[in-house]
């Protein structure tokens, strides 16, 4: 089968909605963070701002359907001296860009019956443009595993790892009980057992929110209170009222809150996406009561919950640590690594990097300055 790849425009993105959701149902892809919705709302929030220059691939087959997506854009950034390093990013995280919202299991969305052809034609592709290294940020590794053999096929690249984060997923589909076995004792009690202190002591209730504008509000009140700063910047906001209201194709807001005595006492930010229930944020009151851990209590409401939907095999808590520690390994979940990294092209920047190595420590500062690494 022959393959064709188009650039798309940027009018195009906007219009893509039907064929890319059927394509990312087709796909690998992680259908949160690398869905239409989430995808083009990033691009109409930092695109002008951060001054970027879309190149989003679209791979057609011979019957003119949709196989493929490159959700691209190229950045350039000037060192020190004046000379111009180009790079390539995936839409949804601007890295070393400026503050955006947090995109996961990041990486290109490939229609699985096809996936070694369009790969292929992807690649070859992308070496036709002009630009020094690409930059994956927080992909997984399925992503990395599908885009590197066909990289390195068309290009000579040497890949960099920058980070790497911990993540973990809740699977749902072995019981709620005997998931709460497996919690250690003092989780099982914060998530499970204090349920009794708080919904007859307080008159606590676990109960669902509709308007997620006054949702985000209460939800960067309680961050102010907590972290002296909003959750979300003014972007930011713009962003998720955005992408919440383009969810569509199997995604669901499942925004929540516990109350006491009518008193809005935590909020939990969860999206469904097929068949995963995502933890994007969380708020509450820190002093609330002293025999209650308000955030442990509520994520025991949302996990039991996606248990008890047949729909829903797992409960994402993402990558991220607490304030003061990762709370996330404690609920029994299964380790996700994301890793940022990046495809250095230029042989200039080859060099660069092989010098850091060598370099005693006081000195790579001044190389990264030079080359804005």
């Amino acid at each position: 089968m022959t393959f064709t790849v188009r650039r798309l425009s940027e009018d195009e993105l906007f219009g893509l909605k039907t064929s890319w959701g059927e394509l990312l149902g087709r796909s690998d892809a992680d259908p949160l963070f690398m869905s239409w919705a989430w995808q083009v709302s990033w691009w109409e929030t930092w695109s002008q701002a951060l001054e970027l220059e879309l190149l989003l691939l679209g791979v057609y087959s011979e019957s003119d359907e949709l196989v493929g997506l490159a959700p691209l854009y190229l950045k350039s950034v000037r060192t020190p001296v004046g000379w111009r390093v180009r790079r390539l990013h995936v839409i949804g995280n601007a890295w070393k860009l400026g503050p955006t919202v947090r995109t996961e299991y990041v990486g290109l969305i490939v229609d699985r019956t096809h996936q070694k052809p369009v790969m292929k034609r992807l690649a070859d592709c992308l070496a036709g443009f002009a630009w020094d290294e690409m930059i994956v940020a927080d992909a997984s590794p399925r992503s990395m595993n599908l885009l590197e053999p066909a990289l390195s096929e068309s290009m000579d690249i040497a890949r960099l790892v920058r980070s790497e984060a911990e993540g973990v997923l809740v699977p749902v589909e072995s019981g709620y009980r005997r998931w709460l076995e497996r919690l250690g004792k003092n989780t099982r009690l914060k998530a499970f057992n204090r349920r009794a202190v708080f919904e007859s002591e307080v008159a606590g209730e676990y109960v669902p929110w509709d308007d997620p504008e006054s949702f985000l509000q209460e939800l960067n009140q309680f961050h102010r209170e907590r972290w002296g700063k909003p959750c979300f910047d003014r972007h930011a906001v713009r962003f998720h009222l955005a992408f919440l209201s383009r969810l569509g194709n199997g995604q669901l807001a499942r925004l929540s809150a516990l109350t006491a005595k009518g008193q809005v006492v935590s909020v939990l930010y969860d999206v469904q996406a097929g068949n995963r229930v995502y933890n994007l944020q969380a708020g509450f009151m820190e002093s609330f009561h002293p025999k209650l851990s308000l955030g442990t209590l509520h994520l025991g409401y949302a996990i039991e919950a996606a248990f008890n939907d047949d729909t829903v095999i797992g409960y994402d808590l993402l990558a991220g640590s607490g304030k003061n520690t990762f709370y996330k390994s404690r609920f029994q979940g299964e380790q996700v690594v994301f890793t940022t990294v990046e495809y250095v092209r230029s042989p200039v920047l080859k060099l660069a990097y092989g010098a850091r190595a060598c370099l005693p420590q006081q000195l790579v500062s001044s190389v990264n300055r030079f080359f804005r690494l």
